[in-house]
């Protein structure tokens, strides 16, 4: 009699500490679980921040070197490459980079490929795109197309690292001197102004992430 009693409660304690088990491996599972979920969070959160981050440090960068580049332009041929309000982003920028690739004079003339300097801008320096129906899809130029084998015919132009045309305007509509050189940085999306401003325009929310932070408003 004893001997079963000790037995069935020995049973029984076992069950208990096995259900004790089981319990507490599955709250240690889901607390595990929610900490992988916090973690991935924290991960997903840091490598966006890092990217953006990048990507904005690249977009000053290629605006600082167009602008360089800009600048080595009007030095040689006595003024920037002029591109009007009335044409588009991309042919705009079609036109500031055939320039100062060396293609183009500074009224859009093109240079006969054997009087052609060298071009203005660093080959690591850019990105180019071509339109393709709603999207902007990168282009790579061979050693031949950027010789000025390519043809006045190509729609091809700067781009930022959100595949957006680089906004450049010469001589500027709204009245401000020089020339307009811009990102929109990652939405993509700008105020823009095609009468001369009598005085500094509000700054609107899809502005602040362009880049550089005071165009086109000169804020």
């Amino acid at each position: 009699m004893t001997k079963r009693w000790v037995f069935k409660n020995l049973r029984f304690s076992m069950n208990q500490s096995s259900d004790k088990v089981r319990g507490f491996t599955l709250m240690e599972l889901m607390a595990v679980l929610v900490i992988i979920g916090i973690l991935f969070g924290i991960i997903f959160t840091g490598a966006s921040y890092l990217f953006s981050a990048q990507e904005d440090k690249k977009a000053n960068a290629e605006v600082e070197t167009i602008a360089l580049a800009l600048k080595q332009f009007h030095s040689e041929h006595g003024d920037y490459p002029i591109a009007s309000v009335s044409q588009t982003e991309e042919q705009r920028g079609k036109i500031l980079f055939m320039s100062l690739s060396g293609w183009l004079d500074a009224s859009g003339n093109e240079i006969e490929k054997d009087l052609r300097g060298k071009s203005f801008l660093p080959s690591d320096s850019y990105a180019l795109g071509q339109v393709d129906g709603d999207d902007i899809e990168t282009v790579t130029l061979t050693g031949d197309q950027l010789l000025g084998d390519i043809g006045k015919d190509e729609e091809i132009f700067l781009i930022d690292p959100w595949s957006t045309a680089y906004v450049y305007e010469y001589p500027r509509s709204d009245g401000h001197t020089g020339y307009l050189l811009y990102s929109k940085g990652p939405d993509g999306q700008s105020s823009y102004f095609t009468t001369e401003l009598t005085s500094t325009p509000e700054k609107q929310s899809i502005d602040e992430d362009n880049i550089p932070a005071h165009e086109p408003g000169k804020w």
